[in-house]
């Protein structure tokens, strides 16, 4: 029974931290993209 509840206890703890880490990381790439554009458009005006 222990292990059941450690399978269910880890696999919520993944889920959670999927969740959180996953759109962390869409929003991280999408800012360093951001930036990257920015700082190469503002050479050419």
């Amino acid at each position: 029974m222990p292990s059941l509840l450690i399978t269910i206890a880890s696999s919520f703890l993944t889920g959670s931290i999927l969740s959180l880490a996953l759109p962390l990381g869409v929003l991280i790439a999408v800012a360093v993209w951001y930036v990257v554009l920015w700082r190469r458009g503002t050479g050419e005006r």
